[in-house]
């Protein structure tokens, strides 16, 4: 992949999420001067706001003018700046982010999926470097993802390349939040890790993380689970095993569709370190078809965890 070359600066970057929007203002070499960090609002005037004040509370500390504002949107962004739809912001159906903006700020403004956003900042300067073709995957409470082909962001006709968390892995499976039924992200997400370690602690095969919930099989959360694991805990690993199992299976469907240099694991779950990296990477070799023929295929944890989407953002912007 080229050297990656910030024409525009400084430039300001959003990842609006579920619940929460982080902005960060960069600089010239891709570098993070300064982040803010709010609650999103459910209602899009609102978010919009906020958005608004986020940018005047960064620019308020750069010495130089703001050039461009990208946004790292979790949900679909089409060629137009539209938000045509987000399973986890409902309310943002066929909203027009990108002119919204524009009409508040009087800036350059650009809008894409955030796990595009995220995957442009691992391949521009983070784990990605020197790669050309890159899938990230981005493991939080469902399954985002991003794709760089050939050194370049790749989108599809209206914006939907890179859902790889609703493809289909069990049409016999467990109902997602798209509507469907057997989605990879009801199996592979944080949303998933944490149904499977209740499960566990309610069929009596982890007492350890059973009485980190005081003995309540419902109230077992992620972080007890993540604290047994950097314990070394064998019934915590054996989850987090068979986890990185059900991670493998949506890899195989990518890798032989894509055949990537890199897949980059990224999202809040990438958190737990080289334990869950080692988990996908058992799984990946488990259950990949002519694995022995393959060049070997590095997965890695993302450098820039979770300010990746926000810094991919402000890269898109700049250039």
């Amino acid at each position: 992949m080229s050297e990656f070359v910030l024409r525009r600066h400084p430039t300001i970057g959003f990842d609006v999420g579920g619940t929460n929007i982080r902005a960060v203002l960069v600089n010239a070499a891709g570098d993070v001067l300064s982040s803010s960090h709010r609650r999103r609002a459910s209602d899009p005037a609102d978010m919009v706001e906020a958005m608004v004040e986020m940018v005047e509370e960064l620019a308020a500390g750069s010495a130089e003018p703001i050039a461009a504002v990208g946004v790292g949107m979790a949900g679909i962004v089409d060629g137009e700046g539209v938000v045509r739809t987000s399973p986890n912001i409902p309310t943002l159906k066929h909203f027009p982010i990108r002119a919204r903006l524009e009409d508040r700020l009087n800036l350059p403004i650009i809008a894409d999926n955030d796990g595009t956003t995220a995957a442009w900042a691992e391949a521009a300067t983070g784990a990605g470097v020197g790669y050309d073709d890159v899938i990230l995957v981005a493991l939080g409470t469902g399954i985002g993802g991003g794709l760089v082909i050939d050194g370049e962001v790749r989108r599809g006709t209206s914006g939907f390349a890179g859902e790889i968390g609703h493809m289909i892995v069990d049409p016999a499976g467990p109902r997602c939040v798209c509507g469907r039924t057997g989605c990879w992200e009801r199996f592979g997400s944080g949303t998933a890790l944490g149904n499977q370690s209740r499960a566990a602690a309610r069929a009596g095969r982890a007492p350890a993380l059973l009485a980190l919930a005081a003995g309540n099989p419902e109230d077992v959360q992620g972080e007890h689970l993540s604290e047994l694991i950097a314990a070394g805990d064998a019934d915590a690993l054996g989850i987090l095993e068979e986890f990185g199992r059900h991670v493998a299976v949506g890899l195989n469907n990518l890798v032989n569709i894509v055949d990537p240099a890199i897949v980059i694991i990224g999202g809040g779950l990438a958190e737990i370190g080289a334990p869950l990296i080692e988990a996908i990477r058992a799984g990946y070799a488990d259950i990949m078809v002519d694995i022995e023929v393959r060049d070997s295929l590095p997965i890695v944890a993302a450098a820039h965890g979770g300010l990746a989407g926000s810094l991919g953002a402000a890269l898109l912007a700049g250039e």
